[in-house]
């Protein structure tokens, strides 16, 4: 803060009182790093110790909230409780308080690192007629990188820190005659000063350290004179005042011939460590021919090639004797040469001259060294180029790198207008065929044209089919919301029977698990209990799903003799999976929609109205209505609700065993009736099969993929990498398992979108595939084999043309 009346900057302390010392997390650790503001470093030395503690907190593991070691508590602890004692640190705002005028100013920047943390600290030498001024100007520390790395690579970053500081303080003092650099790493000073090649590491940071300054004003300083040592290391505050840091050290303040010289003996083998490798190649000996082909495959991008050959052109012009050369970028002239050149080369290694038989009816002609068209347009007044293109096999892996290119700069057209463009200056052999078969090949189109994998549909599950009473396999959902007349939501639970497919209704006021569990209790209390449940993967359904499964059902079934409710679930977005009750849901809007219409109904009319709905839907017939009288009644599910219906009260007085054992048996006879019926009539008529004919390939493993998202633009699809496929009864794949950058998830495999991409991930899992016991709805899964194609094949890294692929470093 600055202090107006003394014009002096002090520190102005934060308040920890909100961290308790019992509990110091990681998030606590950097929010007392942040609370202390030096823009400046005026305490460098000591906000250099919480930034380390930050470091040790993280690389003993955990994560924001959790505690930190002991030790790390311990200093961090120690270091709060000395903070006080830095209320008493000032400097003052304006270090030039004299008359500028005959005064010599000059800059001093001490770098130095520890395996700690590296720093920088600049000081200002002003000298006015004898007197000696010393003032700290700013400082910068930074902790060392988590990496372990040798020392003089860290003083050559305490180096880049300090030419880049000071460089922001000449842009800021305008008056200063010399600028110095000390430092007491004398193999960082023979990087600085040696102008050498040097490794990537060392090579980058002394360039710009030679930027940014001259290597000649750089010196060797003995480590105990250099300042910058205390902020490398860091020290506490109690040792911080007691040190001369906003001073400087004491020997600036004498004249030149009095600072200190060292011997500086420098580590030849230390410093050669960092020099570039260069390797001597005998270009006598033998070698392969240079060719487009393999150009091609060196580069990926048309341009790139195209700028590499122009630099070779222009590095074989300057090396001629008694030519200017050429500087700066790349000229039209060259870069037009350069694609003659390679264009030259394609078609040396595709065609025989102009006698091939593949362009003998285009009736070439050579121009330029180039093989052309010759067209009838010759007399028009236009572009070389377009009046005669230049012949270009559809086949050649350069022709492949244009075509992408000119494709993905004209906004990824396709077709006649990319073949339009290219004709501009190209005519390619069968241009048209390679077009289509290029463009496979670009991500982004294939990625909005990919078509999404499908099955043939499977035969219905045992649970579909099966002798069993009503509602003892069903399928819940919610429906609605609908509204009140006074404005209150409310939605209703459907229970469909899978086997017979009859309805049960109720009404919530809410999509909660407790407001589905009472409608469940009403649903076992008059429907009876079922033994299945099927459901999408709603909260409120998993809610319920797990409260059954604290139920003790051992203990259950010794009173009530009931089985556990096995409640199973469909897929993530697989509502196709849930197809017998989406059907009733989707019934039961159609009559809601023609008897509510516009109306506003309360609780106790709406009620009336679902179980009038049920009682509809429940009395429509599922098996064909005959026009002839004679013929029974079609089957409805409201049969097996209240099989036969009396009329009448009985006679009690004409009651007795004989009479009551003799209307048993002919009411087990007619519901046995009615089974057989539901048997042939309504089940024989699901012997047919589906006229599907999908036959489109599985999915493979390591493939990468698009997956499908309905309530997402196709842009936003995301990428993922296959990993697992899960088989049904039938054998094929129903189920996919991928890894997406988010984590992994099981999709069905309608929402896979392939885009003929492998990966190398997948390849040693190509033989694992992953199989389970699962029945959801109308796709059984089960242990069984896999097709045999799917056991010995192995897919590799490439796509379906032969081209290697890398995997993304997301999906590693």
């Amino acid at each position: 803060i600055w202090d107006r009346k003394g014009d002096i900057l002090k520190i102005n302390l934060p308040s920890f009182d909100d961290m308790k010392p019992c509990r110091i997390s990681r998030r606590m650790l950097l929010s007392a790093v942040q609370r202390l503001y030096d823009p400046i470093g005026i305490v460098c030395p000591v906000t250099v110790i919480p930034k380390k503690l930050v470091q040790q907190a993280w690389l003993s593991g955990g994560d924001w909230d959790s505690p930190v070691e002991n030790a790390v508590r311990e200093e961090f602890l120690e270091w709060i409780h000395e903070l006080p004692a830095l209320k008493d640190v000032s400097v003052p705002r304006w270090v030039t308080n004299f008359d500028l005028e005959g005064s010599v100013m000059t800059l001093h920047t001490f770098c130095d690192a520890s395996k700690l943390a590296y720093a920088a600290v600049i000081f200002l030498r002003v000298e006015l007629r004898g007197d000696v001024h010393v003032h700290l100007v700013a400082a910068k520390s930074r902790v060392a990188p988590v990496k372990a790395t040798t020392i003089p690579r860290l003083e050559l970053l305490a180096a880049t820190v300090g030419a880049r500081l000071c460089k922001s303080v000449l842009n800021v003092l305008k008056n200063i005659s010399t600028t110095y650099y000390w430092s007491d790493s004398s193999t960082a000073l023979t990087w600085i000063k040696r102008d050498e090649p040097w490794g990537v590491f060392v090579g980058n940071r002394v360039n710009e350290i030679r930027t940014l300054s001259d290597p000649s004003d750089w010196r060797h300083i003995p480590g105990i004179f250099n300042p910058a040592d205390l902020a490398s290391r860091g020290c506490s505050p109690n040792v911080f005042l007691k040190t001369n840091w906003w001073e400087g050290p004491q020997w600036l303040s004498y004249s030149e011939d009095q600072w200190p010289v060292s011997s500086v003996e420098i580590d030849e083998d230390e410093v050669l460590l960092e020099k570039r490798k260069t390797s001597i190649s005998a270009l006598g000996e033998t070698k392969e021919p240079f060719s487009a082909f393999l150009l091609g495959n060196a580069m990926s991008n048309y341009w790139k090639i195209i700028k590499v050959i122009g630099w070779i052109v222009r590095f074989w012009k300057n090396s001629r004797h008694g030519v200017c050369r050429a500087r700066g970028r790349l000229t039209l002239d060259e870069l037009e040469l350069a694609e003659k050149w390679v264009l030259r080369l394609v078609q040396l290694e595709a065609f025989n001259g102009l006698d091939d038989v593949s362009i003998r009816k285009l009736k070439p002609q050579n121009k330029d060294g180039l093989l052309r068209v010759r067209t009838k347009i010759w007399a028009r007044k236009d572009s070389p180029d377009f009046r005669a293109p230049i012949i270009l096999p559809s086949n050649h892996i350069i022709v492949e790198r244009l075509i992408l290119h000119v494709h993905r700069r004209n906004g990824h057209i396709v077709g006649q207008a990319l073949l339009n463009r290219l004709r501009e200056r190209y005519w390619i052999v069968r241009g048209r065929q390679a077009i289509r078969r290029i463009l496979k090949k670009c991500v982004v189109c294939q990625r909005f044209a990919a078509q999404n994998l499908d099955t043939e549909s499977p035969p219905l599950p045992e649970d579909r089919v099966r002798d069993a009473r009503v509602f003892e396999v069903v399928g819940t959902d919610f429906a609605g919301p609908l509204y009140l007349a006074d404005g209150n939501k409310i939605w209703i639970c459907i229970f469909t029977c899978a086997i017979y497919r009859a309805v049960h209704l109720d009404l919530v006021s809410s999509l909660s698990t407790e407001a589905f569990m009472m409608a469940f209790r009403r649903f076992v209390a008059r429907r009876g209990r079922p033994s299945i449940i099927y459901s999408d993967n709603g909260t409120n359904f998993r809610g319920m799903a797990n409260a059954l499964k604290t139920i003790d059902w051992e203990q259950v079934s010794e009173f009530s003799k009931a089985d556990q409710i096995e409640w199973r679930f469909n897929p993530p977005t697989a509502a196709w999976w849930g197809g017998f009750w989406e059907r009733m849901i989707q019934t039961l809007k159609v009559l809601l929609r023609k008897i509510l219409g516009r109306s506003s109904l309360n609780f106790e009319e709406l009620y009336t109205i679902i179980c009038d709905c049920e009682s509809l839907i429940n009395s429509r017939p599922i098996t064909y209505v005959s026009e002839d009288p004679t013929d029974p009644l079609p089957i409805s599910p409201q049969m097996f609700l209240h099989e036969i219906m009396e009329i009448g009260v009985p006679d009690c007085d004409q009651l007795n065993s004989k009479s009551l054992n003799r209307r048993i048996k002919y009411r087990q006879a007619k519901a046995e009736e009615l089974r057989q019926r539901f048997r042939s009539e309504y089940l024989g008529g699901l012997t047919f099969a589906s006229k599907d004919s999908t036959n489109t390939r599985g999915p493979r493993i390591g493939e990468v993929v698009v997956l499908g998202n309905d309530s997402a633009k196709r842009l936003d699809w995301p990428l993922a990498v296959v990993e697992g496929l899960t088989y049904g009864r039938d054998g094929r794949v129903r189920l996919v398992d991928v890894r997406t950058a988010e984590g992994k998830l099981s999709r069905p495999i309608q929402r896979i979108y392939p885009l003929e991409i492998d990966s190398d991930v997948g390849s040693d899992q190509g033989q694992q595939t992953k199989l389970e016991s699962r029945d959801n709805g109308g796709v059984t899964l089960e242990e069984v084999d896999p097709p045999d194609s799917t056991k010995k094949t192995i897919y590799s890294a490439t796509t379906r043309c032969g081209r290697l692929v890398k995997v993304p470093a997301r999906y590693l």
